[in-house]
């Protein structure tokens, strides 16, 4: 049974509908169902509906049996929301070779979620019900025009509106996998707008039965349950437990315990393989086995020892990244994936491994170590680029952090635990995980506590609870099991005893959550695709996931936390992974915030390479009713004078790099909304895919394939010679050709593309000759025609010094 109870509120408001969700575990009871509008209710019910007419804070609690544990109090928040309507996506099966990709077709089209068809609500529908075609149409009439995004690329998809009174799009096939946001036009219906969403699809195949011969493999009896996911693809994962290994493809939707054949491995006398971690890869899967690597490939599923020429055994320690850095925009160079480290060297590994050359899949980070220091745990910074140990001197207690950059291949030192006192240093053994930031920020634990350093070691501390020092004493002795963030900076740490606490990124102070998960029942967190936490817990031998409401759970237990949000709203444009900024480009980015009076809450930009961009802010002030709204935009370019320097070519190259900016508010609650995206990288310099092209003037005939080959006169190349030279045309390089007379002026027009997208002319000066030497050609004006102050530049002085063709111009 169930109690709601909420006080009377002076201002009747419109009706609201809210669909409670599990309060606690499954074991209890599935939905509430309470149809009321009394003050006041009791209901004893499977699955419920409430209606309120007022907002605010209602106080809902289980009535249990006489034999079950007391239950907490909840307080579920209901707003006055404005969104009444969601968007619709299918995705149709048929699988279309659009260019040189498959493709799929999305569906989009709009609902009411209250009197949507059943079809609809089971997510089976492949065209809208007659109420959703009226719905759409009428949302059509009034301009709106969704947008697709996809979740880990920020790539958008043309889309268009068509007769069946539904939008379509074509999206890339991805087999197994698609993730995407649909983003819509800020149009209202009847004073009701849609609500943005992210939609997920699964299609996992059907797993290749086990031979007889494959065994299992497990975690120590009495281990901890492990998950270890995929960063770029989260919907694959892994779950570790003393009862065996379990693998999904569908975000545990459906699994299946991982079995390996032993080949020429001897199969130890308990049965199984004990393993003691595990990274995923794309192509199979690295055990660590005590000191060794072994690797289960996903064909065969042979289980090998690792031969690796840089180490053979003395493995000490195996992680995966924990931040996708596919879009990173480090052009030709693939950032690692996986490390592993013996007691005095690191070594880095990519996305998949290729068995035949297994010797060059790690490499050495060439560490600086002293012999006598020791790593005692390694981790992937805060930067894509970055990786970070922590080591530990036999003359010293008190450890060091390393940082080691990927593509500079240089070694640093972090000033992370100089500030403390030898004493104030927890003991290990640690666990070290970095915040994906700006500047750099990073967590360290032990069993019992928890060390924070934020942005480049300005902020620096303990995470503690509430009135407790340190976790294991609010725990009743349990010890830290996981910590796990999302990127809208909620984190939650899991106790042992399955005791969860709950915190914003950027604060001190650590909230115990109600309970959810019955203490001595194996369970671990994970993070899905769509960035839900999901309690997976194992009970007498199966595997079950459980979403975990960690939004309405954290506004129940921080409701009247004096670290309650300083600001209403926070919102921002960037909203891309990855920008490029040309030279001579500017970008401009805007941030508002809006707050009550006198909070004085204001917006940072963040960024780790100041010295890279020039930022130009503005700032817009509103107040209206005791609410204040700030808006800054930021001006992003560059300011480098490339004239009339020594080397043109070496300041291109320093005024060219990756920059990384973070948009955060200055004041941060452990109550606040935040967006999911606070960090971009900023490419400056010449995009990957731009490139120039000389346009093709209309008025002219241009032909393709009418010769092969043809000759140019010995007599009229820059050095003569006796016989004809003779080319041959390669049209898939060049192209068409322009048929004019030989007397008719041309001067090429050049256009700028991004891959196949125009940019703009270019108006920049240019040189044009013959590659292969030829010089029968003239030019219309003279020196003294166009008025040079000066002797100019003539091929004959150019290359007096010996300088072939392609460098006797150049920038300089």
């Amino acid at each position: 049974r169930f109690e709601c109870s909420h006080k009377n509120d002076p201002y009747p408001l419109s009706l609201v509908k809210v669909v409670l969700e599990q309060i606690r575990g499954a074991s209890y009871f599935t939905k509430l169902d309470l149809r009321s509008t009394y003050n006041n209710m009791k209901v004893s019910s499977p699955s419920a509906v409430m209606k309120c007419k007022v907002p605010g804070f209602k106080t809902i609690k289980p009535l249990l049996s006489k034999n079950s544990l007391e239950e907490e109090e909840r307080y579920l928040f209901i707003s006055n929301s404005v969104f009444s309507f969601a968007w619709y996506a299918v995705i149709l099966r048929n699988r279309y070779l659009h260019l040189t990709q498959f493709i799929f077709i999305v569906r989009l089209w709009i609902i009411d979620p209250e009197e949507a068809d059943p079809a609809e609500i089971n997510n089976t529908a492949v065209v809208p019900s007659a109420l959703s075609q009226y719905i759409t149409k009428q949302f059509f009439n009034k301009g709106q025009f969704p947008e697709i995004v996809l979740s880990l690329s920020s790539e958008t998809f043309q889309i268009y509106f068509t007769s069946g009174w539904y939008w379509e799009a074509l999206v890339p096939d991805n087999h197994k996998y698609n993730s995407f946001f649909v983003v819509g036009q800020p149009v209202s219906l009847w004073q009701q707008f849609v609500a943005s969403s992210q939609h997920t699809f699964y299609w996992a195949e059907p797993a290749k039965p086990y031979r007889a011969q494959e065994v299992p493999v497990r975690l120590a009896a009495g281990s901890q349950l492990s998950v270890v996911w995929g960063t770029c693809a989260p919907h694959r994962a892994l779950l570790l437990t003393d009862q065996g290994i379990f693998m999904t493809e569908d975000s545990f939707r459906t699994h299946q315990e991982v079995m390996v054949e032993p080949g020429d491995l001897h199969v130890p006398p308990q049965g199984y393989f004990r393993v003691d971690d595990a990274a995923l890869l794309e192509n199979g899967i690295i055990f660590r086995i005590g000191n060794t690597l072994l690797w289960r490939a996903n064909e065969d599923r042979v289980l090998r020892k690792l031969e690796v020429k840089l180490f053979s055994e003395g493995v000490i320690g195996l992680k995966f990244r924990e931040h996708c850095v596919d879009h990173y925009p480090a052009q030709n160079f693939e950032l690692a994936t996986v490390i592993t480290w013996t007691s005095h060297n690191l070594f880095i590994g990519g996305k998949s491994l290729n068995l035949e050359n297994s010797n060059s899949y790690f490499k050495n980070t060439l560490m600086p170590l002293w012999p006598n220091a020791t790593i005692l745990t390694a981790s992937f910074g805060s930067y894509p680029t970055t990786l970070a140990a922590l080591v530990t001197f036999t003359e010293y207690v008190q450890p060091l952090l390393l940082t080691y950059c990927e593509i500079e291949g240089v070694w640093g030192t972090s000033p992370f635990l100089t500030a403390y006192r030898q004493e104030d240093i927890p003991k290990g053994p640690f666990q070290m995980m970095f915040i994906s930031s700006a500047l750099s920020s990073l967590l360290m634990w032990n069993r019992e506590v928890i060390l924070f350093s934020f942005h480049n070691d300005t902020r620096w501390g303990y995470l503690h609870p509430i009135n407790e020092t340190n976790l294991s004493q609010a725990t009743n002795g349990s010890h830290i099991h996981q910590v796990v963030m999302d990127s809208s900076l909620n984190m939650l740490v899991k106790m042992e005893n399955n005791m969860l606490f709950f915190c914003k990124v950027g604060m001190e102070r650590l909230v115990r959550m109600h309970p959810w998960t019955e203490p001595g029942v194996p369970a671990a967190l994970y993070l899905n695709p769509e960035e839900q936490f999901i309690m997976i817990s194992l009970e007498e031998g199966r595997v079950q996931a459980q979403s975990y409401p960690v939004r309405s759970e954290s506004r129940s237990t921080t409701r009247g936390d004096p670290d309650s949000c300083p600001f209403i709203t926070f919102t921002h444009s960037m909203s891309k992974l990855t920008y490029y900024i040309d030279k001579g480009n500017c970008l401009e980015l805007w941030a508002d915030v809006v707050y009550p009076e006198n909070k004085g809450v204001n917006v940072q930009l963040l960024s780790n390479r100041k010295q890279l961009l020039m930022i130009k802010e503005r700032t817009y002030f509103e107040s209206v009713y005791g609410v204040d709204k700030k808006n800054k935009t930021f001006r992003i370019f560059q300011e480098a004078d490339y004239r009339n320097v020594p080397n043109y070519s070496d300041l291109m190259v320093q005024t060219s790099g990756i920059v990384s900016f973070e948009l955060l508010p200055d004041q941060l609650g452990n109550t606040c909304e935040m967006p999911k995206k606070q960090i971009s990288h900023f490419h400056v310099g010449c995009p990957p895919n731009r490139h120039i092209r000389v346009a093709k003037p209309w008025e002219v005939p241009c032909e393709m394939n009418i010769f092969k080959s043809y000759t140019i006169s010995g007599a009229v190349l820059r050095n003569p010679q006796q016989e004809d030279l003779y080319v041959e045309y390669d049209w898939e390089k060049f192209g068409c050709v322009l048929k004019m007379h030989y007397k008719t002026n041309f001067k090429p027009e050049l256009h700028l593309y991004d891959g196949d997208k125009f940019v703009q002319n270019v108006d920049a000066n240019f040189i044009v000759w013959d590659k292969f030497g030829r010089k029968d050609y003239s030019f219309n004006a003279t020196m003294h025609q166009v008025a040079c102050l000066c002797e100019a530049q003539t091929w004959k002085k150019m290359l007096a010094g010996g300088s072939p063709l392609e460098k006797a111009w150049g920038p300089e």
